[in-house]
């Protein structure tokens, strides 16, 4: 089970997400920011503190909402990514990619 929270502010659109973006709730998360998502919005940030399990359906949706965001002409964020996101992210070399982060960036605001 997925839950994604949509608000926005001037600018800038938040999605929280709690639960396990997987095979059986993928297309929760895009259909939410495709429908709701303006020419107004120049920034979608999506909270993953509460993200479980991403499993390879989950990056998918991921990267599809990523073309979504980006064709529009905003950025994506992917804010409060926990350790396992991280590393699925790190193994599969998609965070420069979903977020426009230098591989590094993140290495260096932790140390």
């Amino acid at each position: 089970m997925i839950t994604c929270t949509w608000t926005a502010e001037p600018g800038t659109a938040r999605v929280t997400i709690a639960g396990d973006l997987e095979f059986a709730t993928t297309g929760t998360l895009l259909r939410l920011v495709t429908d709701r998502l303006t020419r107004d919005v120049r920034e979608v940030r999506l909270d993953c503190a509460e993200l479980g399990f991403c499993d390879s359906s989950g990056l998918s949706e991921l990267m599809k909402l990523h073309r979504v965001v980006t064709g529009a002409g905003a950025r994506l964020h992917l804010d409060n990514r926990r350790p396992a996101l991280e590393r699925l992210l790190a193994r599969t070399g998609t965070a420069a990619y979903l977020t426009g982060e230098a591989r590094d960036s993140r290495a260096r605001l932790d140390s």
